[in-house]
């Protein structure tokens, strides 16, 4: 009984190697997204993510927070269209360059409001910045930079990274103190 569990496990293995090809990954970007016939490519929009607190360590975007900004006026410009909160939310999927809107947290357990500002098409290339003027009369640069490149068989190579007033961005997520 070992010997024939064994025996169907190299057959298994080599019918797996055999299977492969040894065609090279190709690194070029092309244009536009390969025909796959009835293949729908999701990209997923690029979005600002930005926790903006005071002194204290209290989340200016929470409701909970004495002294909040949900009620105060504020803006951004990008790409030399300005954007005030509060704005219009919805919950379309496709990317829509809509400005400010807030989600809660959902990448942890915690309970952390999130400022978000976008969405830029994640299929697009940005190299710009997003000019913030906030209600305490601060305000902060935060460079975009995006790429992405479609292969032959589908999305090749993607990347994105902010800077803060120049300064690199770990993580993702813009962390601001006001």
């Amino acid at each position: 009984m070992k010997k024939s569990c064994v025996a169907w496990f190299i057959l298994a293995f080599l019918l797996l190697l055999t299977s492969c090809t040894a065609e090279p990954i190709t690194a070029e970007p092309i244009e536009t997204p390969p025909d796959k016939g009835d293949m729908i490519w999701d990209i997923g929009p690029v979005e600002v993510i930005m926790v903006v607190t005071d002194a204290q360590g209290n989340n200016l975007f929470d409701a909970s927070t004495p002294g909040n900004w949900l009620s105060e006026s504020f803006s951004a410009t990008f790409n030399g269209e300005e954007f005030l909160w509060p704005s219009a939310r919805t919950r379309e999927y496709f990317a829509e360059l809509k400005g400010f809107y807030i989600y809660p947290s959902w990448y942890s357990d915690s309970k952390e409001v999130y400022l978000r500002f976008g969405e830029l098409d994640g299929v697009e290339d940005w190299d710009t910045d997003l000019f913030i003027s906030w209600p305490d009369g601060s305000e902060d640069v935060i460079h975009v930079l995006h790429t992405f490149r479609w292969g032959k068989e589908g999305p090749e190579t993607y990347h994105t990274e902010f800077k803060l007033n120049g300064a690199p961005v770990e993580g993702g997520i813009v962390r601001l103190k006001k």
